[in-house]
């Protein structure tokens, strides 16, 4: 197979495919392959990378990246360099979704390395607050379909 033909089967694009249409800001459209180049080689103070060649990983074209730009494409979206080699590391598509909100991968940062007891901690706030919303999108819904059955 010539060197620039695409290799849409491989893991390294599908994973990276995934990255792109899976991880971006709620009120925003997904990164192009330009946007993470732009903040890959903003981050390293150096051209590390273009959309071009982003875009040829992403669809194939190309297979063997440098370890900046696995680096860069870890840091950026957030997953360990590992996610786009190891079949043994692939993320659930909803953990990336998740880890995809800037504010969930905050919290998540901040509680690495905590002790069990902390995490239990959290995890049991975390509990509580979902509870709490889901009471509250329910107690919306009845309202709602209350207000719709009255017009």
């Amino acid at each position: 197979m010539p060197d620039d033909a695409p290799h849409p089967d491989g893991l390294l694009a599908q994973r990276l495919d995934r990255l792109f249409r899976t991880v971006h800001p709620e009120d925003r459209k997904p990164f192009t392959p330009a946007n993470v180049a732009d903040a890959i080689n903003a981050a390293a103070g150096e051209r590390v990378t273009s959309g071009t060649y982003l875009w040829q990983l992403r669809t194939g074209r190309r297979d063997n990246p440098t370890y900046k730009v696995i680096t860069g494409l870890s840091q950026f979206f957030g997953v360990p360099p590992t996610y786009f080699f190891d079949d043994g590391t692939a993320l659930p598509t909803d953990v990336v979704t998740a880890l995809a909100d800037d504010a969930v991968r905050d919290i998540a940062l901040r509680a690495a390395g905590l002790s069990d007891h902390s995490l239990a901690v959290i995890a049991q706030t975390v509990s509580m607050a979902r509870e709490r919303d889901e009471a509250q999108r329910r107690t919306a819904n009845r309202r709602r379909r209350r207000d719709q059955a009255a017009d």
